[in-house]
């Protein structure tokens, strides 16, 4: 596992100043909401030889004694602290679809960090596919997406239905089985075992070949299980095997 870097905290960051009164949010304040929302994990949770700071928190300390944030123009020096600039918000907004998606989504933490990378490095970054594609939500802002997520999820669905049976991918529960076709049908969830950044218009067919080594099938408690537990690409297979051992 890599140690975290200033740049995969600036977009995080900034997000959480452009969500606080007047943009303006303290050192602390800013370690203890970033490591509330980004979950750090290994190393970077480990505290620093003879030192109270999580090599984490020493990281965003550094935003302020390296002046990473003032010297590209996305915050100002205020206090204890940083006021986000409108160069800042305006960067923000352009990718917050994105932001909203890693850090509400309980990703692991090594994939929230190289999600973070991704788009941290490229311009202009296409948004992602929502959880609008597991659960059925609506609140996205681009048409074309929300149009392209609903076809995702239909792919998906058909992709992993064998012999007209599609079910949990960890403990087996099946809808129909349960509450009838009426009500069962296409209540599977699709779980994102990594964030998904791929989405490029007019490369959907690559995509949906891409993306569906990246999606499971999943009921809704299992769903918030992996979620709730920051269970990571790394340990869903893992944590499958040891469902199924109990449902057996």
């Amino acid at each position: 596992m890599s140690r975290i870097t200033e740049s995969q905290l600036v977009l995080p960051a900034l997000y959480l100043m452009s969500m606080s009164q007047d943009g303006f949010i303290s050192t602390s304040d800013l370690i203890s909401k970033l490591t509330s929302v980004m979950h750090p994990t290994g190393i970077d949770a480990q505290i620093l030889p003879g030192r109270k700071d999580t090599y984490f928190s020493q990281k965003v300390r550094n935003l302020k004694s390296h002046d990473t944030l003032v010297r590209k123009e996305l915050a100002t020096d205020h206090e204890d602290g940083f006021i986000i600039t409108q160069h800042g918000a305006e960067y923000v907004n352009t990718h917050m679809e994105a932001i909203s998606y890693l850090l509400t989504n309980e990703f692991s933490y090594e994939d929230v960090k190289g999600a973070f990378d991704s788009i941290s490095t490229t311009e202009n970054k296409p948004l992602p596919i929502e959880e609008i594609i597991s659960e059925g939500r609506t609140a996205i802002r681009s048409i074309q997406t929300r149009e392209r997520s609903a076809r995702l999820r239909r792919i998906a669905i058909e992709h992993f239905t064998h012999n007209n049976i599609i079910s949990c991918d960890c403990c087996g529960f099946n809808f129909p089985n349960y509450y009838g076709q009426k009500y069962g049908k296409d209540c599977i969830e699709i779980h994102h075992i990594r964030p998904i950044f791929q989405y490029e218009g007019d490369k959907f067919e690559k995509f949906v070949t891409d993306a569906m080594q990246n999606l499971l099938p999943v009921c809704p408690n299992c769903h918030r299980v992996i979620h709730k537990n920051h269970i990571g690409s790394e340990n869903i297979e893992a944590f499958k095997n040891e469902i199924k051992m109990r449902t057996n």
